[in-house]
């Protein structure tokens, strides 16, 4: 141990390979507060809740410092979730000629912004939106849920905050609800039960605005937004307010579903929204007595229309008896039966939108400072 310098235990943990960003983890900068002594400690930066990439680094951290003699290595792991920048413009033009576009920072304190999207009702969205914030929460980030579903918001029932109200920060922001770990924002929140949002387009618009620009979000890993179903104003206002990470498109095994994923697909590609993947929810249903699976909606062909449309399947959820009725009671499945398999499968779903947006992030943050470079000015901000 006396042998071991900052130099030789640096060196050493640069062939440990990052295996979603493939950079060594000295040179992104994911090693922190190294001391060299007897133990040999220092933190690991987390880019996202994933055990998997964890312990595959921190399995690897020990092998490169027992082959320099350190037997005894201690880990502390800390997530760090990066910030998602804009996409940078292919033919950026600033107002004083060529040059990084900067655009209005809106909600400053958040890193991520994850939405849920779907081409048609009744596919479940609202819940997949939900149960997924609440995992990411129970993963260990500080996550923000945005109901955006300005006609048909039901994430209040889901959490069991029917007849909440949002009150006022000292600032005169709108301060989100708190539940299960989740900041949170409805139009809801500011509605009767009995009462109808009769709104046009524009009215929209302005709608997800406020709930982006006026309310007090914090400091935030990530915000998952619930959109509304469907290809319409909120989609393309959400495209042009934020820096959207990326989308998560839930469909149901019937072929007429996919037909509108599709659709909804379309128009994230005009929008130039990245896709994350697709969440098959109902998937099939899974006897409680027998465990036998039932194809109630037909047998599910969501890898074959993955792999046409390039898109990662994130994840099956089952169709049960549990999910549907816990959250009328507002509590989303991830809590109120955590050991569930549909749970489970929330759990991992997490972890594979988590790892793509940390992805997603090294991959804009890398064609930023690439275009600053090219223009000569800095970077332009998310």
């Amino acid at each position: 141990m006396s042998s071991l310098d900052e130099a030789a235990v640096r060196s050493a943990l640069q062939t440990v390979i990052e295996p979603d960003l493939r950079k060594d983890i000295v040179t992104l900068g994911l090693v922190k507060d190294l001391v060299i002594g007897q133990p040999v400690s220092l933190t690991l930066l987390e880019r996202s809740p994933a055990a998997a990439v964890t312990e595959k680094l921190e399995a690897g951290i020990r092998a490169a410092l027992g082959r320099l003699g350190a037997t005894n290595v201690q880990i502390t792991t800390r997530l760090e979730v990066p910030r998602v920048v804009g996409t940078p413009p292919a033919a950026p033009q600033g107002p004083a000629g060529p040059g990084p576009v900067t655009q209005p920072q809106r909600m400053p304190g958040v890193k991520a912004i994850i939405a849920v999207a779907s081409g048609k009702g009744g596919v479940g969205k609202s819940t997949v939106a939900t149960n997924l914030a609440v995992a990411l929460a129970k993963l260990g980030a500080k996550v923000g849920l945005l109901d955006a579903d300005i006609y048909g918001p039901s994430v209040p029932i889901m959490l069991g905050l029917r007849s909440s109200r949002p009150a006022l920060t000292a600032e005169q922001k709108i301060a989100p609800l708190q539940r299960y770990g989740l900041s949170v924002m409805s139009m809801g929140f500011m509605l009767g039960e009995d009462q109808a949002v009769v709104w046009r387009g524009p009215m929209l618009g302005k709608a997800l605005q406020q709930f982006i620009e006026d309310v007090d979000w914090g400091d935030k890993d990530y915000v998952v937004i619930d959109m509304p179903p469907g290809t319409g104003d909120v989609q393309l206002s959400l495209a042009q307010l934020l820096p959207v990470a990326g989308v998560v498109v839930v469909t149901t095994p019937q072929d007429v579903a996919f037909a509108d994923v599709k659709r909804a697909l379309k128009m994230f590609e005009m929008t130039k929204t990245e896709v994350l993947g697709v969440v098959e929810n109902m998937s099939g249903f899974v006897c409680g007595n027998c465990n036998a699976h039932h194809a109630i909606f037909g047998e599910s062909r969501v890898e074959h229309h993955a792999v046409v449309e390039k898109l990662e399947v994130l994840g099956k959820l089952p169709l049960d008896s549990v999910t549907a009725i816990a959250a009328d009671q507002g509590e989303p499945i991830t809590v109120a039966a955590p050991d569930s398999g549909a749970a489970q499968a929330y759990r991992d779903i997490a972890r594979r939108v988590a790892r793509k947006v940390a992805i997603i992030a090294h991959e804009r943050a890398a064609q930023s400072e690439k275009l600053a470079g090219f223009f000569g000015a800095p970077p332009r901000p998310g």
